[in-house]
């Protein structure tokens, strides 16, 4: 399977038209780049790709293993220094390290750490980025 994603440059500086799979969403630049920074912004789509995918497999994990699950939040967060997304060469632009957060509403502990574990082994935007930087994942399961 090959995903593709689109993009290109309106009549406002800063800002673009995503288009994947015939779905289309706005993307601004953030206000240090010179964007309207009025929508989200490329690091925000990261950070929500990885949350989204996270939430997405335990759903799924949860639906196949016969887990019982009646809520899910996934809270990704990422470092960087905006001074090398301004072009400071001296400064790497890249994510430094991520945290996500993971909190379950309905499943046992052992359950919670089954989930939490397929979200490391199947996400593929978890797998991906644990090979460019750390990730801190914190799982709290709530009673459901």
């Amino acid at each position: 399977m090959t995903g593709t994603a689109t993009t290109r440059l309106t009549n406002q500086p800063g800002r673009t038209i995503v288009s994947a799979r015939g779905n289309h969403f706005v993307v601004d630049s953030p206000a240090p780049l010179g964007g309207p920074n009025e929508e989200l912004t490329p690091i925000d789509l990261l950070l929500g790709a990885r949350a989204t995918c996270g939430t997405f497999v335990c759903e799924s994990v949860a639906q196949e293993r016969g887990i019982p699950l009646h809520g899910v939040t996934v809270t990704a967060a990422g470092d960087f220094d905006p001074r090398g997304l301004c072009g400071a060469k001296e400064i790497n632009p890249r994510m430094q390290g991520f945290r996500v957060r993971l909190v379950l509403s309905g499943p046992s502990e052992e359950q919670g750490a089954a989930l939490a574990e397929a979200f490391r082994q199947r996400c593929p935007v978890y797998t991906t980025f644990v090979r460019a930087a750390p990730i801190e994942l914190e799982v709290e399961v709530q009673p459901g």
